[in-house]
Parts: structure tokens; sequence; C-alpha cells
């Protein structure tokens, strides 16, 4: 791994002593994630709503999760490189752009057809927005400080959650799924602005050129492999189980959405509080550490939880479940945003982010035919098992 002093100057030129932790930037981020994630997030209550409106089942309707990791995956691969000629920046605010339009048009939609076409690009976009903010924190924090700072980016994850989903899934139920993606194009024009305005400017000699050929090296490393499968199983497990969690709960337990965006309220509650606790623990403890133990956690979870009936206790083991999911995040993050140097973060961040997105959508459809002909319990099971090979990944991946 690439050997780096704990407080040695990071890309982007800091505004006072590395000690002081600067607040603005991951804020900022924070921001940017959270937009990105409510729109991720926000498909598993709607889909009963989008298969109903557009004539569909919720097993087909599942599609638009693939086609918008999969556009995330490959726009990944081109913003990346990108960012580390011209920018995170100027790569950032123009994602922010694309984000707002497509979600925009899907306010109009009428068709599903139509809807899988406008998801794809918004996946275009959502895989622009998570490269450069992870990408900008990685180059902005030094590793002494990165797992707070990812903790806080990596609420976005769970914030999304608590305020994105509930509100999400209360308004749809009374104005339409079109409405919430009507309200995320006015959010990316305002996130747009903020991040015009408060985020530091690109450093002028930032611009590298590399071969094209030159991904292929992120193949060729042990430690970067390992990174990029753990990004692949960690996205794929989590995202395959709550894409159809609350389609069991209308169709198995009878659940309306109302209580389905509640339930999704409080796991996101658990989780918000266990991201930032996690990425200060992991600067103490070690990333590694607590990546190995919250999967390990989290595999188990995902079978326990698919097997209790509706009441108190599958509210108790879905928070349970999301401290766990939430705590794997900011050390995860911290750890694989440090095998790189800052000249090819972009690009690897790009790399390990696709593996992300083809991680969703193997794993999103191979849920979709599990949850079809086997149930849910079948969708978590899945889960579980890609989970539960993210610990074999850390093998090679060493802390700096």
């Amino acid at each position: 791994m690439r050997q780096r002093l704990p407080n040695q100057p990071c890309y982007y030129p800091r505004v006072s002593d590395d000690r002081v932790f600067q607040w603005t930037v991951a804020l900022i981020l924070f921001g940017v994630l959270f937009l990105g994630v409510s729109d991720t997030q926000l498909v598993a209550p709607l889909l009963p709503l989008i298969a109903r409106d557009l004539g569909t089942t919720p097993g087909h309707a599942g599609i638009i999760v693939t086609t918008y990791s999969l556009a995330a995956a490959a726009f990944a691969l081109f913003v990346g490189p990108l960012s580390d000629r011209i920018g995170r920046k100027k790569v950032l605010v123009s994602g922010l752009a694309l984000f707002g339009l497509a979600s925009f048009l899907t306010y109009h939609v009428s068709s599903f057809s139509a809807l899988v076409i406008l998801r794809g690009l918004t996946g275009l976009a959502a895989g622009t927005l998570s490269t450069s903010s992870l990408s900008l924190a990685g180059d902005y924090y030094p590793y002494a400080q990165r797992g707070r700072a990812m903790g806080i980016l990596s609420m976005g994850y769970f914030v999304a959650v608590v305020a994105g989903v509930p509100v999400g899934a209360l308004a749809a139920s009374r104005l339409g799924w079109q409405w919430v993606f009507g309200c995320l194009s006015v959010a990316a024009g305002a996130m747009f602005l903020v991040a015009l305005a408060w985020l530091p400017a690109d450093k002028s000699d930032a611009i590298r050129r590399r071969s094209v050929f030159s991904v292929m090296d992120h193949f060729r490393k042990s430690d970067r492999l390992a990174g990029i499968a753990a990004a692949f199983l960690t996205s794929g497990g989590l995202v395959g189980f709550t894409t159809y969690v609350g389609a069991w709960l209308a169709t198995t337990h009878n659940i309306g959405i109302d209580r389905i965006g509640l339930l999704f309220m409080v796991a996101g509650i658990a989780a918000v509080g266990a991201s930032p606790l996690s990425g200060w623990l992991s600067d103490h403890a070690g990333k590694r550490t607590i990546i190995i133990w919250a999967n390990v956690a989290l595999a188990f979870l995902f079978v326990i939880v698919s097997r209790i009936g509706w009441g108190v206790w599958l509210v108790v083991g879905i928070a349970v479940l999301s401290i766990a999911a939430s705590a794997r995040q900011a050390p995860l993050h911290a750890l694989t945003t440090e095998i790189v140097g800052p000249e090819i973060r972009g690009e690897y961040i790009a790399v390990r982010n696709a593996a992300s997105q083809l991680g969703i959508a193997s794993v999103a459809m191979a849920s979709a035919s599990a949850f079809d002909s086997a149930g849910f319990t079948a969708v978590a099971l899945i889960a579980g098992v890609t989970t539960l090979l993210i610990p074999l990944s850390c093998i090679w991946l060493r802390e700096p």
C-alpha cells in the first residue's frame, strides 16, 4: 500500500492546520451524497406503486435498479479519470446539473420503458456524484482524519433513509410517486448552487494524463483489487436486500406504504447514529478491524431478519441490521481512498464505484428472480452470502 505520513499535506490546499477538522467540505459532500442516495433508496418503498401504475410486477420493475447501476458503473469509469485531469469540483457540479435534469424528466414520465431510460440517465449522474465526492474527500482530508470525514459523508446514505425515504413515501402515497422526483430536481438545483459557491477551487496543477489502459493497473495489484472486490460485494448485498424489503412487507405482511416508510425511518435513525461513531472509532481502532466485524454481523442479520414476522422484533432487527451496515461504510471508504495517490485517486475510485454498481446490478438481478420464484428469504440468503465474502477481501487490505 502507498505510504504517507498521517498529517502530510493533502491534494487540496488547507485553510488551517491539519489537526483542525474542516467541517464545511464534509457537510457539502454529505449533502451531495444524501441527494444521490435518496434517489436510489426511494426506489424500494416506491416499487409497488411504480409497478402498479406502469402495469408490471415488482420483480420486473426491479430492472430500473439494474439499469441505473449499469449506467452509473459505466459513466464512473469516464468521470473518474476526467476528475483527475480537470478537477473534482468541475465534474461534481456538472453531475448535479445532470441529476437535476434527469429527475425533472422523470417527473413527467408516463411509461415503464421511458422510466427505464431515464433511470439510466440518472445513473450517469449518480456515478459522477459518488466518484467525485469520495475522491475529493480523499484528497482533502489526511488519513488520520479520514475515517471521521467519511463517517460524515456516509451519513448521507442513511439520513436519506431517515428523511428522504419517509417523506418521499408519504408524498408518493398522496400525490403520486412522480412528485418525489420533481422534488429531487429542485433539491439538485439548490445543491448545485451550494457546491459551486462553497467547495474549494480545483488545484491548477491537478491535471494528469494517463493512458486509457492504465485502468488495468488496478487489477494487477492485490490491495487495489481487494478494494474493488469489497465495493462490489458491499453494495450488491445491501441493495439486493433493501430493494425488496418494501415489496416483501407489502405482499407478505400486508403493510401499507406509510408504515413501510416509517420502518425505513427507524432503520435510518439507527444508521445515522452509527456512521460518524464508526468513522471516529476506525481512526482509533483501525479501519480494517471495523470492516471485518461489521460485515460478519451483517451477514447473519440479513438471514435472521427475513425470518421474523411483523412486530416489534422486526423493527428492532432492521434497526440493528442498519447499524451494522452503516458501521462498515466509513472505514471502507477511508481505507480504499488511501490505496493510491491523489493523482490517480479519481480513476481508482471510479473503478471501485463501477464495481459497486456492477455488484448492485448483479445481485439485484439475482434477487429479482429469487423474489418472484422463492420469496424474500432467498433474497436475504443471497445478501448474507455476498456480505460474508467481504472479510475475505480484507486479507489483502492493509492499513498504511
